[in-house]
């Protein structure tokens, strides 16, 4: 499970009321909190978001969902690091700061960059590949993966002026309206691939990007910088980066965390160990955190936040909250809502 900000769902409610659809009672009907659709910074679980895209397309016979609400999002929607991207100095600089800050805006979720040195005529030209990955073992679903690209061509679209290189589109699925694909990105639809994708031609450093302002990118980055860790703590993210993707879905284990980093279990906690913490703590600190987030921005069954931070019982989560804070988790949810 990954959480993100309910901001990536703008306009959700303006669609679904345009296509004849209840955007209230699609929501209840997934799982997702309704206050979701009306503020940018809850955190909701992409699982819950991922069924409230998919139960839209269906019920309301659109098949191309996710697609037409990343259409009408801009890149204001992801706060501090929307503007670090607003005003980079190149499409490479901006892809830069997505890469690096993006858990800001959705921690489990990433774009990860390649670039294909071809550079012949056999081959053709050099390609960037900018992947959306779900996090390990996951695959994203299909109308997920339709905003998720969607809203990235039509920013990258925005920051430069025009077309910036983009070649194809890969999706790990088949296209739920490849007309519709097509005309949005003006480039073939490749189905089936390893990874969702954008494939783009040529040096993405040499696009400039129409808004840059050095100082205010150097402040939104100062501002996404407060997020990161220590150096020396690069362990611990990307252990935090494993947890957060599995968590609810997959065994929280040392040995399946190491297996997705391809070490040894005992290499990772003598890693841990240098960093000054230890495989538990980490857990431990990251079930406390997302605890506390679906309880006092969601209404979330208590039963469900327990299984999503990977407790088969309730009552072993209700012992672990009077550990954490001296409190049930009902205590908790009502306190915040009383507050």
């Amino acid at each position: 499970m990954a959480l993100i900000r309910s901001a990536a769902l703008r306009g959700f409610r303006a669609i679904v009321a345009e296509l004849g659809g209840d955007p209230v009672a699609i929501a209840l009907s997934a799982g997702l909190p309704v206050e979701a659709l009306d503020s940018a910074d809850l955190v909701v679980s992409d699982a819950d978001v991922s069924r409230t895209l998919e139960l839209a397309a269906i019920e309301l016979d659109c098949p191309d969902f996710g697609l037409q609400l990343g259409r009408r999002q801009d890149v204001s929607l992801l706060g501090p690091l929307g503007l670090a991207i607003q005003h980079s100095s190149t499409l490479a600089d901006a892809l830069e700061n997505v890469t690096s800050y993006l858990f800001v805006h959705a921690e489990g979720l990433r774009l990860t960059v390649q670039e294909r040195r071809q550079g012949s005529a056999e081959h053709g030209p050099d390609v960037v590949e900018v992947c959306y990955d779900a996090g390990p073992g996951r695959t994203p679903g299909v109308q997920g993966t339709g905003l998720v690209l969607g809203y990235a061509h039509r920013v990258a679209l925005q920051l430069v002026g025009g077309p910036y290189g983009l070649r194809s589109v890969d999706l790990p699925h088949a296209a739920p309206d490849r007309a519709s694909y097509e005309a949005h990105f003006g480039v073939p639809i490749r189905e089936g691939r390893p990874c969702a994708m954008l494939r783009v031609t040529g040096s993405l450093s040499s696009i400039p990007v129409l808004s840059r302002d050095d100082e205010l990118q150097r402040l939104a980055v100062a501002m996404l910088a407060r997020h990161r860790r220590a150096p020396g703590d690069d362990v611990v993210e990307a252990v935090r980066t494993y947890l957060v993707a599995a968590m609810g879905t997959s065994p929280l284990t040392v040995s399946a965390v190491a297996s997705s980093l391809s070490i040894h279990p005992r290499t990772l906690q003598r890693l841990l160990a240098n960093a000054g913490t230890t495989f538990g703590h980490v857990l431990d600190d990251l079930r406390r955190q997302t605890a506390r987030q679906l309880l006092i921005s969601s209404s979330v069954p208590i039963a469900q936040v327990a299984q999503r931070i990977g407790y088969a019982e309730a009552a072993t989560f209700s012992r672990r909250a009077q550990g954490w804070w001296g409190l049930t988790p009902l205590d908790v949810r009502r306190g915040t809502q009383l507050s």
